[in-house]
């Protein structure tokens, strides 16, 4: 009998795998990868590793702060190379989380398709590692030496320390979500090469056995 285990397992490495990717698309998308407060509390500005969160002050006989959306860090902002490194891995992580959970999907839980590759499960894995790399931007200067924060608001005293945000939290998420779908992947293949060494046994023996010597 056929154990369909490996299936069950190839569908979760889907599963997980297009979850991480989610997360990921989310967190690289946002403009609030980590975020300053300011020292009474009340206010927070983010930050993301593509773009940032862009305020204007409204002026109507009482001050008062608009939030204006997401825009692009301009050309004049000085990236150091931990910044460009997470902005590196983040695009490396979206692009190889579309090939690999479409290649995951294609093969994945049909009983008629191929043995799951372990390369996928590896690739999890590389994905995995990538998404927790991205969290070197919290070691860049975007959080240790941010300037745009003070040409922005300068009416608001921050604190130096950065804080991790939405952005940020979702791609923690996806790292742990990566590697589930990594687990799973490999699992899948092990299990399904285990079924095959059992079918080749149960071939192996004769389907009729001779008539016993009296």
């Amino acid at each position: 009998m056929v154990n369909l285990g490996w299936q069950k397992l190839s569908f979760g490495a889907d599963l997980f795998g297009m979850t991480a990717f989610l997360l990921t698309l989310v967190g690289s998308m946002r403009c609030d990868f980590l975020k300053f407060t300011s020292v009474d509390g009340t206010f927070a500005d983010h930050f993301g590793v593509w773009r940032y969160g862009q305020w204007a002050v409204l002026s109507t006989g009482q001050e008062a702060w608009i939030y204006e959306g997401c825009f692009p860090y301009s050309d004049s902002v000085v990236m150091d190379s931990k910044w460009k490194a997470a902005r590196a891995f983040s695009a490396l992580v979206l692009i190889g989380g579309v090939l690999f959970s479409m290649y995951s999907v294609c093969i994945g839980y049909n009983q008629k398709a191929a043995r799951p590759n372990a390369i996928v499960g590896v690739c999890y894995l590389l994905l995995s590692l990538f998404s927790g790399l991205t969290l070197l931007i919290l070691d860049s200067n975007l959080c240790k030496n941010n300037v745009i924060l003070g040409e922005l608001l300068k009416q608001f005293l921050f604190n130096d320390q950065c804080e991790l945000s939405t952005g940020a939290n979702c791609f923690i998420s996806a790292t742990v979500f990566w590697f589930a779908a990594a687990l799973c992947s490999l699992s899948a293949t092990r299990s399904k090469s285990e079924d095959d060494d059992e079918m080749g046994e149960g071939l192996d023996e004769p389907l009729i056995h001779g008539p016993e010597m009296l």
